[in-house]
């Protein structure tokens, strides 16, 4: 094997053990996420890779599915949420994970295999310093198409994101946002907008207010049940909470956010309508941010930035808002596909677009009773 990496496929029993000892893990890859998964057809395989005195360098939880088309053609698929995870940046390393990633998929008759690692190839800001929050190379997206691997037509985490780095104290994170936000902080306290942490008690409220913004905004989501059991079951781990801003003890806005391997992840976000002239969003995320330092999280990430920096993108009036808190707007190379079976893929990739289009259309109906 090239660069004397030993790949080993680890017991879902020891997988977390493992996750939770190295750095720059992602909640996305434990074995919680995958009793998740597993709801929705998905069953995990959990990769280590050690290089030649025992140390591991990278790993990845590799979930496979099986898609059925009109009950006649079943195709076997194989996603890698938020990696493979590489210890170090060291191109020899980074060949042979993703060669052995696809071999793995060939193995179990894949017809293609998907990865999204958060490899960083290009930040806004020249001089922020990111490498020790990130694998930073301007060369992944070359390393990944000399690989034979393809830019996927279905992105299913965000691309690009905006990360405030949490080092500094909070007086000095607050000086770093632009002035209108700082404004709009101090506004919402002095009108009595309280933050307060939720619980599971508060999660079927939430997921109303959640759902009164997806019709809102026009994104789709999936069914109250999904949300409550995923909250429910992450909150029980220890690893997300719910941040919620109430006036008058009516919530006004709430975030979900997930703390795992000194991080922190700002996931859901949800808000109504009333009192918007408060600013509660403002004040929601600033307590986010003094929460992550509270839990000595390095960095804060606001989780999803638009694909390019245009007024003409779906999220440029998101990105205005959390550029607001300050933070470094970065790319990541996003998800890329190793195709296997060329056939099955153009199928995937040409023919279940417009069947899903159809699903989620009748979701959007489904989603619009549930809020009547």
């Amino acid at each position: 094997m090239q660069n004397n990496l030993k790949f080993d496929l680890v017991q879902e029993s020891d997988w977390d053990q493992i996750v939770l000892n190295v750095p720059d893990a992602h909640f996305m890859q434990t074995s919680l996420w995958a009793k998740i998964k597993k709801e929705n057809g998905w069953f995990p395989h959990y990769m280590l890779w050690k290089d030649k005195n025992g140390q591991i360098v990278s790993y990845a939880m590799v979930l496979e599915k099986e898609v059925q088309f009109f009950r006649i053609l079943t195709l076997k698929i194989h996603y890698v949420p938020k990696g493979p995870i590489f210890l170090k940046n060291d191109t020899r390393m980074i060949t042979q994970v993703l060669s052995d990633l696809n071999c793995f998929s060939k193995l179990r008759k894949g017809i293609f295999i998907k990865i999204d690692p958060d490899l960083v190839f290009e930040k806004m800001q020249l001089k922020a310093d990111i490498e020790s929050l990130f694998n930073y190379d301007p060369a992944y997206v070359k390393l990944l198409k000399d690989q034979k691997w393809v830019e996927s037509n279905e992105q299913v985490q965000f691309k690009n994101t905006i990360i405030i780095p949490l080092k500094k104290d909070a007086n000095e994170i607050l000086m770093e946002m632009k002035q209108k936000t700082r404004y709009n902080i101090r506004l919402s306290e002095k009108k009595g907008v309280k933050v307060r942490i939720g619980g599971p008690s508060d999660f079927d409220e939430l997921f109303s207010l959640y759902a009164e913004t997806a019709m809102r905004d026009g994104f789709v989501i999936r069914a109250r049940e999904y949300y409550l059991n995923v909250w429910t079951e992450f909150f029980s781990a220890g690893i997300c909470e719910p941040l919620i801003a109430e006036y008058e003890g009516k919530i006004l806005a709430a975030v979900i956010i997930y703390y795992f391997s000194n991080k922190a992840f700002y996931v859901y976000g949800m808000s109504s309508l009333e009192h918007r002239n408060l600013m509660a969003t403002y004040l929601l995320q600033w307590k986010a941010i003094l929460r992550a330092k509270e839990k000595n999280c390095k960095f804060y990430d606001l989780w999803g930035a638009p694909d390019e920096l245009s007024e003409e993108d779906r999220m440029w009036g998101v990105y205005k808002f959390k550029t607001g808190f300050g933070g470094i707007f970065i790319k990541t190379v996003g998800a890329w596909d190793y195709p296997i079976n060329k056939l099955g893929y153009q199928l995937y990739n040409f023919v279940l677009p417009k069947v899903l289009f159809f699903m989620r259309k009748i979701g959007f109906q489904r989603l619009q009773k549930e809020s009547n």
